[in-house]
């Protein structure tokens, strides 16, 4: 276990075969943000062991008090901050949703977790102990948390526990659409397409030629499906990927937008903070302590 007292200590187990990190984090009363502005494609719980915290996902805003869960839908942009003066520390699990099914289990992936996987900050959810299966999945959490082994077998047996709470209880009821989940099916090929290729030029017309639809229907369907139109969604997509480059690497800013599908540095920067709130500059600083 790494610790540094002076912000967090974080703790990380990742494999190749079942990908999943435990983290453990520590925050002192002056720190903030609590929880810095970012994104992954995993799937994510958080349980606050102490004080209370201001959840943002997106545009939408959740106040946990100690004892309470969160569940983060992938893709998400999300931060958090301290509500109160005392110190904040809670513990999080982030996993690939290859942990819960693989894609190549074709009928239980598109069943049990392609719902959640576009458009989905409808299925963040904060966790309450008063509610009995919220209890439930803080339970099988705890037991994940507390465990000193890295069986992956165990985290697999206690993921699935909690996804079968999460899907009976929340999930179904609100994918309540037949037509949007037949929709997440027809274009998710579209949108792996998208998401392989963001660094190019990609035309609506290849796009719809995946699905296939005219380029008037796919564009109808994506928005339906994602909340945003393809141009909006591919924008979206290489600005997030660029956080990526902006706090792993040195690239100059100009080089990271050209990497990333941008020809033009003017375009990225306020694309960028449109989308972050903040330069990309800015994001950099926060997230490294430099300004390269």
């Amino acid at each position: 276990m790494s610790h540094n007292t002076t912000l967090y200590e974080t703790v990380s187990h990742q494999t190749a075969s079942a990908p999943y990190s435990l983290h453990y984090t520590e925050v002192r009363k002056d720190a903030e943000p609590a929880l810095y502005l970012h994104w992954h494609n995993e799937m994510e719980f958080l349980f606050l062991l102490e004080g209370d915290l201001l959840f943002h996902i997106e545009e939408c805003s959740f106040l946990l008090h100690s004892g309470d869960g969160i569940f983060i839908p992938p893709g998400l942009l999300h931060y958090a901050t301290s509500n109160s003066s005392e110190p904040v520390s809670f513990r999080a699990f982030v996993f690939s949703p290859e942990l819960i099914f693989s894609s190549f289990e074709t009928l239980a992936y598109n069943t049990y977790v392609l719902p959640i996987m576009h458009n989905n900050l409808s299925y963040a959810l904060v966790l309450h102990h008063s509610v009995p299966w919220h209890k439930n999945i803080l339970h099988y959490l705890l037991q994940i948390f507390h465990s000193e082994t890295t069986d992956e077998l165990f985290i697999r047996g206690n993921s699935l526990l909690i996804w079968s709470e999460l899907y009976r209880h929340h999930i179904v009821k609100l994918d309540t659409t037949p037509a949007l989940h037949a929709l997440s099916k027809q274009l998710s090929g579209a949108v792996s397409y998208l998401h392989d290729n963001y660094q190019r030029n990609i035309t609506l017309e290849e796009l719809a030629a995946l699905v296939p639809l005219s380029e008037a229907q796919f564009c109808r369907s994506f928005k339906h499906l994602t909340g945003l139109t393809p141009f909006r969604y591919l924008v979206r997509y290489r600005i997030l990927q660029s956080c990526t480059e902006l706090t792993h690497t040195d690239k100059k800013i100009t080089d990271i937008a050209l990497s990333c599908g941008f020809n033009n540095i003017s375009y990225y920067n306020r694309a960028f903070l449109q989308i972050m709130n903040i330069t990309p500059s800015e994001y950099r600083k926060s997230r490294t302590g430099t300004n390269l």
